[in-house]
């Protein structure tokens, strides 16, 4: 147990509702990218744009957590965390090597607009989704209860906004309007507890707004993106 006792301690289920959207935005990858038709750069340049945008969202995610939430685990609860967390590590480092497959993919079908670039992009969204869903499940199970027993509410924090920080502001209220799209009021407070309160107000108008409108441009870029 951390030993600021007189300190509130985390409550890390605002990470369940940031897992959602990411399972079902990186799940739509492979056919929203197949479904957009060959030549048409404008839909290319917008799809593999979203493609890149949620590759940095999940880096962000990613390495905050490696910052902020492995190194007090290791301290506080070696015994608990040990196997554990050498296993995150591998998973990170993997899901990071399959990221930088997939960026590198997505800029190249950006500039191409070609079908052959556009299936291999698909190809890495889909060979990605399995790695990514056994990760998230994994940490859910495991180490968010350690989060809640181990970390302090502040510090908690400290690592969501870290997330935050580390993508534009524009696209931290896309972010928020995604986590919120398809939750349900109690999610809905844990991510307003989660983050700052500047980033709340604004955010949950215009990111609800922004991302009702990032959707729709998908969808009609991608006529089989199942959205």
């Amino acid at each position: 147990m951390h030993s600021e006792t007189n300190e509130k301690m985390a409550d890390s289920r605002d990470m369940i509702g940031a897992h959602d959207a990411m399972r079902r935005e990186f799940d739509a990858l492979p056919s929203l990218i197949s479904g957009v038709p060959a030549g048409d750069t404008q839909g290319t340049a917008f799809v593999a744009d979203h493609v890149l945008m949620m590759i940095d969202f999940l880096h962000a995610h990613h390495t905050s957590e490696d910052d902020h939430v492995w190194p007090r685990l290791r301290e506080r609860c070696p015994d608990d965390v040990g196997p554990l967390i050498e296993t995150m590590d591998q998973q990170h480092t993997f899901i990071d090597s399959e990221l930088q497959a997939l960026a590198a993919g997505g800029r190249g079908w950006r500039d191409s607009a070609d079908v052959s670039d556009r299936e291999a992009v698909a190809a890495v969204a889909e060979r990605l989704l399995p790695p990514l869903h056994e990760h998230l499940t994994l940490e859910e199970e495991s180490i968010l209860p350690l989060i809640d027993r181990h970390l302090t509410e502040r510090e908690w924090k400290a690592t969501v906004e870290a997330s935050l920080g580390k993508v534009r502001f524009s696209q931290r209220l896309l972010m928020l309007g995604m986590a919120l799209y398809g939750a349900d009021e109690e999610q809905a407070q844990l991510l307003r507890a989660a983050v700052p309160a500047v980033v709340w107000h604004a955010g949950r108008p215009i990111g609800t707004r922004l991302y009702r409108t990032h959707r729709e441009r998908l969808a009609s870029a991608s006529r089989d993106s199942g959205r």
